[in-house]
C-alpha cells in the first residue's frame, strides 16, 4: 500500500529532527573547553535545548495535520466537479489515478480540459470523418499505381512477343533493324577507341635498362673506379657516423696527390676499424662479435658501434663497359659490382684512449 501524505511528512521532517538524533550529549558536552566539560549546567542546558526542540516537532506536526486535512478538502472538491461534468462510474483504480494527477500536476478549475458528452460525441465524429478521407486518398493512389503497373506489364509483354511499335507509318521490324544497327555503330565506335589508345606510349611508363648479375672473381684484378667499402668479417658493410668528416680542401688534394706514385688516387685516413670479440676460431654463424666494434680516429680517440644486418641488402653497381664496335647510341648496361648486407652503426661520442 502507498504511503500517505501524513506518513510521508512525518518520516521526512519529524523522525530526524529530535535532538539526541542529531547530536548526542557526551559529543554536546564535548564542544566546552575541557576545564568546563565537568559542569553541571551544560546537562541543565543541553536539557532545555531538547525541550525547544520538541516544541518546534510539535508545531510542525500541527501543520503536517493541516496540510493533510487541506489535501482531502480539495480531493473531495475535485471529485465534486467531476460528478457535475457527468462522468459517473469510476472504479477505483481510476480515482487512484486522478489523484495521482492532482498530486503531481495541482487542482486546476479550468472545466475545459475535460470533454462532456456533447463535446465527445463530436470529436468522435471528426476523428472518423478524418479516417475515412485518408481511407478513401489511399484507394485512389492504390488505384492509379496499379493502372501504371498493368501498363508496364502490357509494354514488357509486347516487348517479350515483338510486338514492338515505332514512329507512326514504320512496323515493327523496321524498329528492330534500326536498334541493331545502333548497337553495332556503338560497338564500332568502342572498339577503334580501345586500338586508338594502344597505339599511344602509355605516359607512366618508365624507361628500361639491362642490369648484369656480378661476375666471378677473376685471376687477374680488374681496376674498381668505385671508392672501397668497409669489409667486415661476415663481409662488406657501410658505415654510418652521427657526425661529419672534413675533407682536406681542394689546395692541400692537389699538393698530396703530386706527392703520391699515382696522381690519380687521392686518400683521405679517416681511422682504424677493429673488431675485439672476433675469433676466426668461433662458429660461422656466431654473431657475438657484432655487439661491439672500435673505430680508431687518430691516435687518441676511439669511437665504439656495432654491427648490424640491413633489412635489404644494397647493390652497388656501375655502368658496364661497351663492347668495341657497338654502336654509340646504345642503351647503357649496369652490372652488379658488390652486394652489402651490414651496416657499422656509431651513435656515442668519441672517448679519448691512450696512444695507439
Amino acid at each position: 500500500m502507498a504511503p500517505s501524505e501524513t506518513a510521508i511528512l512525518s518520516n521526512f521532517l519529524l523522525a530526524p529532527a529530535p535532538l539526541p538524533t542529531i547530536m548526542s550529549l557526551q559529543h554536546f558536552t564535548e564542544l566546552f573547553p575541557k576545564r568546563l566539560r565537568s559542569h553541571p549546567h551544560i546537562r541543565v542546558l543541553y536539557r532545555e535545548l531538547q525541550e525547544i526542540r520538541e516544541q518546534d516537532m510539535d508545531l510542525v506536526n500541527e501543520n503536517i495535520d493541516k496540510e493533510t486535512v487541506q489535501g482531502d478538502r480539495q480531493k473531495a472538491e475535485l471529485r465534486k466537479s467531476l460528478m457535475k461534468t457527468g462522468i459517473d462510474g469510476m472504479s477505483a483504480s481510476d480515482q487512484r489515478e486522478m489523484d495521482m494527477d492532482v498530486e503531481l500536476f495541482g487542482q486546476t478549475n479550468s472545466m475545459s480540459d475535460y470533454h462532456s458528452v456533447p463535446s465527445l460525441l463530436d470529436a468522435m465524429q471528426a476523428a472518423c470523418s478524418n479516417v475515412e478521407r485518408e481511407v478513401a486518398e489511399v484507394d485512389r493512389e492504390a488505384s492509379s499505381l496499379l493502372s501504371n503497373l498493368n501498363d508496364l506489364v502490357g509494354d514488357l509483354s509486347d516487348l517479350r512477343y515483338g510486338k514492338m511499335q515505332g514512329p507512326a507509318g514504320t512496323t515493327g521490324d523496321e524498329v528492330v533493324n534500326e536498334a541493331i544497327r545502333g548497337l553495332q555503330n556503338l560497338e564500332n565506335a568502342t572498339i577503334s577507341r580501345q586500338v586508338s589508345r594502344s597505339r599511344q606510349p602509355h605516359p607512366s611508363t618508365m624507361p628500361s635498362i639491362t642490369l648484369h648479375p656480378r661476375a666471378s672473381r677473376s685471376p687477374s684484378r680488374v681496376p674498381n673506379p668505385l671508392p672501397q667499402l668497409l669489409q667486415t668479417p661476415s663481409g662488406l658493410a657501410l658505415l654510418e657516423l652521427q657526425g661529419t668528416i672534413n675533407i682536406p680542401s681542394q689546395d692541400e688534394a692537389t699538393t698530396s696527390s703530386a706527392e703520391a706514385p699515382d696522381a690519380s688516387v687521392f686518400e683521405t685516413p679517416i681511422g682504424k676499424l677493429m673488431f675485439p670479440d672476433y675469433s676466426p676460431q668461433d662458429p660461422a654463424d656466431d654473431t657475438a662479435w657484432m655487439k661491439r666494434v672500435y673505430l680508431y680516429v687518430g691516435r687518441y680517440q676511439r669511437i665504439t658501434g656495432e654491427v648490424k644486418k640491413l633489412p635489404k641488402p644494397l647493390a652497388i653497381v656501375q655502368r658496364r663497359a661497351k663492347p668495341a664496335g657497338s654502336a654509340g647510341d646504345d642503351a647503357d648496361e649496369l652490372e652488379v659490382v658488390e652486394v652489402v648486407r651490414y651496416k657499422i652503426y656509431f651513435k656515442s661520442r668519441p672517448e679519448p684512449v691512450n696512444d695507439i
